[in-house]
Formats: C-alpha cells, structure tokens, sequence
C-alpha cells in the first residue's frame, strides 16, 4: 500500500516558517500566533511524518538530518506548486497570450528588430513585452517572474535557470583618434597606459566589467580605471571625448559609428545567450525558445546542438 500522509498546507507552512527561523519565538511571530499552539502543530506535524525533524535537548533549535531533507523538498515543492497555479491562471486567461521578454539594450538596435518581426508573423496571437533589462537586472527578473525569458550576456548561473549560448560576439579595443600607436592589440594597449580604462559600471553588469579586465590582462595591460557608466555607447562617446579608452562587443562599437573614435578587433569574445526557466515552461515559452534557437544558430552558427524544448 502506498505510503500516505493526511496533512494540511498549514503544517508545511509552520514547518517551513521554524525551519527558516530556527526559533518557535520567532517562527510564531512571523506566523501571528502565540508560540503554544505553534509547537502543538509542531509535534502534530512530527507524529504524522514519524520522526522528529527538530532536535530540542540543547538551547538552539536545530534542524535533524530528515528535517534538513524536509525543508528542501518541501520548498521545492511548493515551488513547483505555485509555478502550477500560476500555469493554471494562464491557461484559464480569456485574454491574448502575453511574454515579458528581458533584453540587453544593445540587441535591441542591431540583431534583435528582424527575429522580434519573425516571431510576430509566425506567432501574431502572442504579444510580447520587451523589458531593457541589463543582465544582472535580468537574472533578478527571471527568479522573481518579472520576466519570462532573457537574452543577456554569458555569466548568469542561477540554480533554476538554463544559460543557452545563441551568439559569440568579437570584442574590439576603442581609444581616440590617433592615440594608439601600434597596429596588433598588445602594442596598442601598451600604448595607451597612461589615459584611464573606461568600463561598465560593475553593479550594472559585473561579468562584463570583469571580462574586458581578464581580456586586458591577457595582453599584460594592467590599466588605471576611469570612468564608469552603465551603456556602452556613453563609453565609446567618452572615448571620442578623449577621456581614455576602452573595450566593447563589436556590435555596439559597429552601431554607435562615433566619429573619432579608432577601434582595433580583438580575437576575444563574450557569448551572448537564452535565458529561461528549466522546468514548467507553457507552450508560448517553448515556442519563443525554438524560434529563437533557430533563428540565431543558423545566422551566428554558435553550436550546432538541437533545440532543448519540444513543442507539443
């Protein structure tokens, strides 16, 4: 016979609630309700499972081997309750099917306007929310829900959330006009030693600003660091300014055509991928995530590995 527990939701919620606090006082206390009945439910709860999940002979509450193995499961599963329920709203939704979608601003002048055209003639009925959104500020996003899928650079890895490589950009060295006096990257560099390293701001996007040092550090450049900002077109108009030089993806310095400001490719790249939920993905998000694999394998042919979604 299978095994089975007749309990409540308000047992995994008190559980939950002195499993996080590691304290009946402050457990009951977040719950609004005294302490008594909270250790009543407690036990209860203890009881029904068949073994106890708190060790109560020293002063600290502390969690027993199965209650450290509860708490992660119960949290995951009510995770994966609540991504039910909110599938379940989706689906009884009389209103058009809706994707919020996180991007970095940059693809949104270059590669992004033709993919973003496909999608709405292949799929007219879903309406998409375009979100510019910095890849930190996107991982944010993707765990709260406030988006669904992203499109940001290489460093996100959240447990949850998949990191598919779509794109692998060039990088290109930037300085002023007549600055640099060399032709290969390390010469140049070299040369441009005295005026400041103009970066992304690092609490803007932190695996960027610590990429384009590692990329310095390869061609033994060890530069002051400038300015900050937090767009990559305001570098390159600083470095037209004459106020230092920097490093940035390709795509943006080949967009922005900023008049004196010189450039030299780097054989350095930074991978620009998908980004979305690992489990629980509706039909719309499947079908956005193929489209998208695609569409940018065939153009930017960065692997030739299949779709991970299947559309049923």
């Amino acid at each position: 016979m299978p095994y089975l527990i007749d309990m409540e939701l308000r047992h995994l919620r008190y559980f939950l609630a002195v499993a996080k606090n590691l304290s009946f006082v402050k457990a009951a206390e977040s719950l609004h309700i005294s302490q008594p009945p909270l250790s009543r439910q407690i036990q209860e709860f203890e009881e029904e499972i068949g073994t106890p999940l708190f060790d109560r002979k020293s002063h600290k509450t502390v969690l027993t081997k199965a209650g450290e193995y509860l708490k992660v499961e119960i949290e995951r599963s009510l995770e994966r309750l609540e991504s039910i329920c909110r599938t379940a709203k989706n689906i009884g939704d009389s209103g058009p099917a809706k994707l919020k979608i996180g991007c970095v601003s940059f693809l949104l002048y270059s590669v992004m306007p033709p993919f973003l055209e496909k999608f709405h003639s292949s799929f007219p009925y879903i309406n998409l929310e375009i979100m510019v959104l910095s890849t930190e500020e996107q991982e944010t996003a993707l765990r709260t829900r406030a988006i669904d899928i992203g499109f940001a650079r290489s460093w996100i890895d959240e447990e949850g959330l998949v990191f598919e490589p779509i794109m692998e950009e060039k990088l290109a060295l930037v300085f002023p006009a007549g600055a640099g006096s060399k032709s290969d990257p390390g010469s140049c560099m070299a040369s441009l030693e005295s005026l400041p390293l103009l970066t992304i701001s690092h609490s803007a996007a932190p695996g960027l600003t610590e990429r384009l040092l590692a990329v310095c550090d390869e061609y033994g450049c060890h530069p002051t660091i400038g300015f900050e900002s937090n767009d990559s077109y305001s570098i390159i108009k600083l470095v037209a300014s004459g106020m230092g030089w920097s490093i940035v993806p390709n795509l943006e310095y080949q967009e922005a055509s900023v008049a004196g400001v010189a450039s030299l490719p780097l054989a350095q790249t930074i991978i620009l991928g998908l980004c979305y939920h690992d489990t629980d993905l509706t039909e719309q998000e499947k079908k956005f995530i193929i489209l998208a694999e695609n569409y940018f394998f065939e153009r930017f042919a960065v692997a030739a590995t299949p779709p991970r979604i299947q559309v049923t």
